[in-house]
């Protein structure tokens, strides 16, 4: 009963985590986009919807497989004391993206949540299981504790290693100075990022908003310039495009292609 309890809510978190991978990459807009502070769009395109690069869903995808394999493919009885300890490991990463979710973006991703609460099945499930022949006590579930501990703090530190931490207005003055134009999108993950990199500088560039739900939409300037993808920044004179740059850049690559001092 308990591996058929965890087969469960391990392909309902796999399939969550599958459809946020999706709609991260394709930049679409998903069901759960109610309000700004129920969304999740908001929650999935912040600084914090990636870890090193990559995206939390992935990891939550990798946990929610790796469980299901467990489960199905082992039938000893003690692959229910590795599912607890997994579970109570990645779960403590995952509460503290609950607290990022309250706390700094303001809005609450209903399908990150439901995945939450499945992990805390699967570690019930798991835990009323293995106490019946294993015991637990602090002096095993202690290094765990400490390790998901751990764990968030480098979470931490890699999503706000992505906010600048220069001031770039000098830049972001002479990019403007030069012609180049950032094509943007509310929709897109990759241009969130982008502002990240730039700082509150980038408030200061000019820019296009190619999305009709977006703050004063150019949607029809963005067809006839050709965007096919955000963010994308063109250096234009007289209204005409010299060059282009397409997809998230670093600072540096925005300086060389506009001939920019950093």
């Amino acid at each position: 009963m308990a591996r058929i309890l965890i087969i469960i809510l391990s392909l309902a978190g796999l399939g969550i985590m599958a459809y946020l991978t999706y709609i991260h990459y394709a930049n679409l807009q998903s069901f759960c986009d109610l309000t700004q502070e129920v969304s999740c769009d908001v929650v999935t395109t912040s600084i914090y919807s990636e870890i090193f690069g990559i995206p939390v869903s992935v990891l939550g995808l990798l946990y929610f497989a790796g469980i299901l394999a467990l489960v199905i493919f082992s039938r000893r009885k003690e692959i229910f004391q590795a599912v607890f300890l997994v579970t109570l490991f990645a779960l403590i990463p995952s509460l503290y993206l609950s607290f990022v979710e309250l706390f700094f973006i303001k809005s609450i991703c209903i399908l990150c949540e439901t995945s939450k609460v499945l992990m805390l099945g699967i570690l019930i499930v798991s835990f009323m299981f293995i106490r019946r022949f294993v015991k637990i006590n602090l002096q095993l579930v202690a290094p765990v504790i400490i390790a998901g501990l751990v764990a968030s703090g480098i979470t931490y530190f890699a999503q706000v290693g992505n906010v600048a931490q220069e001031d770039y207005s000098e830049l972001v003055a002479c990019l403007n100075e030069k012609g180049v134009i950032y094509y943007k999108s509310v929709r897109c993950s990759s241009c969130r990022r982008q502002e990240q990199l730039l700082g509150a500088a980038y408030t200061k560039l000019n820019s296009v908003e190619c999305h009709p739900e977006g703050e004063n939409p150019q949607v029809e300037l963005c067809f006839e310039k050709k965007i096919n993808k955000t963010p994308t920044f063109l250096l234009e004179k007289d209204g005409e495009e010299i060059k282009r740059l397409e997809g998230l850049q670093q600072v540096e690559e925005l300086a060389k292609f506009s001939g920019c001092p950093l």
